[in-house]
């Protein structure tokens, strides 16, 4: 805990308790009713990344969050087990809303490591991309856009990872193969 200075007079705007370092988050679906407590080891305005995640995926998940234009929600970004009723998934991550209002805890796969990558043919031309990267770019891409088939977010989230972010608005998904 910080050790507050000003003696109870003036508490500086940035200052944090050590009560704000800490999340409840729910347990797997194995686990169901357990509650587990995870620390936030980073800020950057509304993502909040706990210990597990790598540092290299900040800026990008940042940058994603503003392209989305959902800077107005909480988010939390936290590595951890990603499981249907019993087996566990590599390529997707999990996207819980946290109880009062807390924000949006989206879980890495642990078994995802931070280097793999993969090489997708996109339209006759060959990318290989970062596939943590494009896990939680297509997460992102389901909460900012809702509605859509399942084709479209992974299809989206490699071409804007391959061509950049003037692809979010193209009018038809592009064909997408692993090489």
């Amino acid at each position: 805990m910080k050790k507050d200075t000003n003696k109870g007079k003036i508490v500086p705007i940035d200052w944090t308790d050590e009560s704000d370092r800490w999340i409840v988050a729910p347990g797997t679906v194995l686990e169901k009713g357990r509650r587990r407590i995870k620390g936030i080891a980073h800020v950057r305005n509304n993502c909040h990344f706990a210990a597990g995640v790598p540092r290299g995926m900040y800026d990008f998940i940042y940058r994603a969050i503003v392209k989305l234009k959902m800077t107005g929600r909480t988010f939390i970004f936290s590595r951890g087990m990603v499981r249907t009723a019993r087996t566990r998934i590599k390529h997707s991550v999990s996207v819980v809303e946290l109880d009062w209002a807390v924000g949006t805890l989206v879980t890495i796969p642990r078994i995802l490591a931070y280097r793999e990558t993969i090489t997708l043919l996109i339209e006759g031309e060959e990318y290989t991309l970062r596939l943590m990267e494009l896990v939680v770019l297509r997460g992102l891409l389901a909460l900012a856009m809702p509605g859509r088939n399942a084709e479209y977010y992974p299809a989206m989230a490699a071409l804007i990872l391959a061509r950049g972010w003037k692809e979010l608005h193209a009018p038809a998904i592009p064909r997408i193969r692993k090489v």
